[in-house]
């Protein structure tokens, strides 16, 4: 017959293992050199560099793929606070309509983005670059209605390029962390 402290060992070192080895991996050590490593995978390796040192949670102990993650809801979240007072200006029919649309393609991916950032955090990294592409998607759905005649610029195209860089640098820091 087992005894009980047989049991819980059997159940507890596992366990403690898991851990141990968790706690290894999971805390990659992040400086200058991390992040350089990280922002070679993107399109605009000083953009990402810039925007990730110059975020305190950086380097606050956190995983990278939920700080860029949070980077990236901070700034699609500041463009979602811009776009009622655009309406002002846009008297015509078109631009009503597709800024009415954007407006909407980026409050889905602000939701969808906080949906990436809990599936980062529980370390499914796959289901995170999934959302986050999803986000990248809608957002370019926006940039892109500006594109069909009558082609315009869109009063949101510089948010619009901030927010797909950042998404660039949260897929590029998932990438890394779960190689």
């Amino acid at each position: 017959m087992t005894s009980p402290i047989n049991c819980l060992s059997i159940l507890v070192i596992p366990l403690l293992v898991t851990s141990l080895l968790y706690q290894v991996s999971a805390r990659q050590k992040v400086d200058e050199a991390f992040l350089r490593s990280v922002c070679q995978k993107v399109k605009d390796p000083d953009f990402c560099f810039s925007t990730l040192k110059a975020d305190p949670r950086t380097f606050a102990g956190a995983s990278l793929a939920v700080v860029s993650i949070a980077i990236v809801i901070d700034t699609i979240q500041v463009a979602v606070d811009q776009i009622p007072g655009l309406f002002r200006d846009l008297s015509d029919r078109v631009d009503r309509i597709r800024m009415e649309n954007c407006q909407r393609d980026f409050n889905d991916g602000l939701l969808t983005l906080r949906n990436a950032y809990a599936a980062s955090a529980s370390k499914n990294y796959a289901q995170s670059t999934s959302l986050i592409i999803d986000t990248i998607n809608k957002i370019g759905a926006c940039d892109n209605s500006y594109k069909i005649p009558p082609v315009r610029k869109s009063p949101i195209a510089d948010a619009t390029t901030n927010v797909l860089k950042k998404c660039d640098i949260a897929v590029a820091a998932i990438v890394t962390i779960s190689a």
